[in-house]
Formats: C-alpha cells, structure tokens, sequence
C-alpha cells in the first residue's frame, strides 16, 4: 500500500460507490494547504471483505486529525510558487537612466548608461508614475510593512537610539515621531510594532535573503538587525543608510582590526577587504552565492536585493568612470555615473543567473528606488542645484516631485 492512504472513518451520507471505488464529497477529501494535495483512496474490496469501517452522524473528525501526517512519504508534491527578487536601489532618480520613464527621451537619458534595465523593461512593465517618501527609512518601513508613514510614523531617517535626525530650526517645532524605526518585539519606545513582509514570507515557507542596506530600526534597538524581521541570511545590513566607503581599498570604512571607524562603516565583506572590489560588485557576488545556496534548498526564495549604491559619498567606480570623463562629464558627475553603471551591471548579473538557472519564468523582479535623485550640494552634484531630476523640481529629502518620483519596473 506504499503511496496510498486509507481512512475508515465516515459519516452515513459520505459514501457512494461509483466505478468500484467508495468516495466522499470534495469537501471532505481534497485538503490543500501550501500546495501540498493529499489523496484518500478507498477500495471497495477493502471494505467488502473487513468490518473496520463504521458510520457515525457527526463530522469526519479523522480529517481534523494531522492531515499532514496522512501524505506517504514518497509523495513529493514540488512546490512552484514563484521567487521573488526586489531590487532596491539607494537614492535613485528617475533619470538617472538611459531608460526614460517620461513621454521622451531627456538629455538626462542620453547622459547614462544603463543597457539592463532596459532589457528588465522590455521583458517586463514599466510604472512610469512610481512615488515613494523623500528619504530612506520611511519607503523601507512602509515597504516591509505595508503601512504609509503617517501610520508607522517613521517619518525621517534613523540611525542612533532615542535620537531625531530633524535638523533644528527656530520657527517650527517636529511632532514626535518613531526615531527608533519598527521592531517585531513588543514595548520598544518610540518604535512601531509590527509583523514583515520576510517574516510572513519565511513562515510560509520562503527562503529569505537580505543583501545590502537595511535602515529600519536605530542602532541598539531590535530593528538594527534584518535577521530580526525574518530573514534568514543577512548580507552587510545594519542601522546605518549610507556609507563610510564603497571601496574595498577601505575596508568599506573598517579598520584593520575588525574595528569600524564610523557608524556607516559596512558590515562583514572581509573577503573583499584590501582588494579592488567595489562595494556593489561584493554585494553582487555574496548574493549570487546565496541564490546558489538558496536553489539547493528546493523552497521558492525571496531576495531583497538593496544596495547601497547610488547614495553619498560619491566614490569613483573605476570600471566605468573613465568613459564618463571621457564623454565631458565632471569628476563628480562622472563619478554618479559610474555607480548607475556598477549598479545596472548588478541587476544584469542577477538576470543572467537567474536565465543560467531556467528561473527566469518563475521569478518577479520588481525594481525600485527609495525616494529620488539626491541633488542638494556642491559636494557631490554640479550647479545648478535642484536640477537633477529635471523636468521636476528639486531631489532627495525634498516633497517636490523630484523628491519622491522614482523609477519602478
């Protein structure tokens, strides 16, 4: 009887006979629970030839009892739900492509070089009106949550303890807000509790990967640590939303030691210290080799794939650099070039193993900025300011709509 399960338990109006088999409603028989099918086969002859079965009035209790327990073990029923990879990008505006997400092509478009997200956007849809908050940790919040902000009211960027990062100013006064970010833990002050998108995914059965910037809870709260909302692989994520380094000459701001030199300074990524590897590109090979790891598991996978890149400072990534100083771009125009470059060679990277795998017809790819183009200082952007995210006005941290415009596919 290997494969085959018998239940000798009914009620006195489950049974009827048809084609020598004895069957019960299809409410009583089929039970689908997270693609798993079960079949309760009976066999007339079983019943002719023994008296173990017995009719009672009230419900099939059998079927309440473990049904799980009740699949043969060499029935393996492969589970096809698709993966899933989001694919954040830091600080992006929705020109920063060669890609237009507007009626024409803009100078802007013409400016950048990003030959991957086309092909995301001709394999899949464009949302050519996608809108998100002005800075960092209130889309990411909502984004874990599905809450809007005036809800989880983690309306600015978080970083230390008990601490907000509104700038002061004389004429007005902040309400207050969550500057703890969001926990799954209970009584935490100044933190919205709530239940993540990983951790719902990982308790259906999803395999959950963080790789890159994480930016929901301050520093010494719950929420600093992306292993806390339900991923099970974390990759470089803490408190912080930028970066002391993209450069692996830097340690990525670490010292030596293992000590960091600043609050941004990135996590782990120890292999890549003292080389020439640009952050994006570790970040891309660690999550290339978690997908390797995450396809053994035979479980569908869910990948937060949020990189550090395009946000301040405005490290030089070398692999494209020069060809944008060579088009007429300054050194810190050139240099944000370079990282939309490293940061497109990523997604295609992803792309290609995902093709490799044959899992590209049963993976979402959804692609996505946090809010829009950073465009505030002389620091990193040219003059005129504001300008960057042109036809609109103004970028990051700004509710105009270049501020909170982003692209989306």
């Amino acid at each position: 009887m290997a494969g085959k399960v018998v239940l000798f338990c009914i009620t006195k109006h489950a049974y009827r006979k048809f084609d020598n088999q004895l069957l019960l409603p299809s409410n009583a028989i089929l039970l689908k629970e997270s693609f798993l099918y079960l079949r309760i086969h009976f066999y007339r002859s079983i019943l002719n030839n023994t008296h173990i079965y017995m009719i009672i009035k009230k419900q099939l209790f059998a079927l309440a009892l473990a049904p799980m327990s009740l699949i043969a073990q060499d029935t393996i029923i492969p589970d096809n739900r698709p993966n899933i990879i989001l694919f954040m990008v830091d600080d992006m505006g929705w020109q920063d492509t060669s890609l237009p997400f507007w009626t024409e092509k803009t100078p802007l478009n013409e400016r950048y070089h990003t030959p991957n997200m086309e092909r995301l956007a001709a394999q899949g849809k464009m949302f050519t009106q996608a809108y998100a908050c002005s800075v960092s940790s209130p889309t990411r919040v909502s984004l874990m949550t599905g809450m809007n902000a005036a809800r989880h009211r983690v309306t600015n960027w978080t970083l230390q303890k008990n601490t907000s990062t509104d700038r002061k100013i004389e004429v007005l006064e902040f309400p207050e807000w969550n500057v703890n970010g969001i926990s799954q833990a209970t009584n935490i002050p100044l933190t919205y509790q709530v239940t993540s998108l990983p951790q719902i995914l990982k308790d259906n059965g999803y395999h959950t990967i963080h790789c890159g910037k994480a930016h929901y809870g301050a520093i010494d709260t719950p929420g600093e640590n992306p292993h806390h909302f339900g991923f099970e692989v974390n990759i470089a994520g803490h408190a912080a939303g930028g970066l002391a380094s993209y450069l692996g000459e830097d340690n990525y701001g670490n010292k030596a030691d293992g000590k960091t030199t600043s609050p941004f300074a990135v996590p782990g990524l120890k292999d890549y210290w003292g080389t020439n590897t640009f952050v994006t590109e570790a970040l891309t090979i660690e999550s290339v080799k978690a997908l390797d790891k995450a396809k053994k598991l035979d479980q569908p996978f869910f990948l937060y794939m949020s990189h550090y890149a395009v946000h301040i400072p405005l490290d030089k990534d070398m692999r494209y650099y020069q060809k944008y100083v060579d088009n007429g771009l300054s050194e810190n125009e050139a240099a944000y070039a370079s990282l939309i470059e490293g940061m497109d060679k990523s997604l295609g990277d992803l792309m290609d193993w995902l093709e490799a795998n044959e899992l590209d017809e049963n993976t979402i790819v959804i692609f996505m900025s946090d809010n829009g183009g950073f465009s505030s200082s002389t620091t990193w952007r040219d003059k005129p300011l504001h300008t960057q995210n042109a036809p609109l006005n103004s970028g990051k941290g700004s509710a105009y709509e270049g501020g909170i415009r982003e692209p989306m596919m």
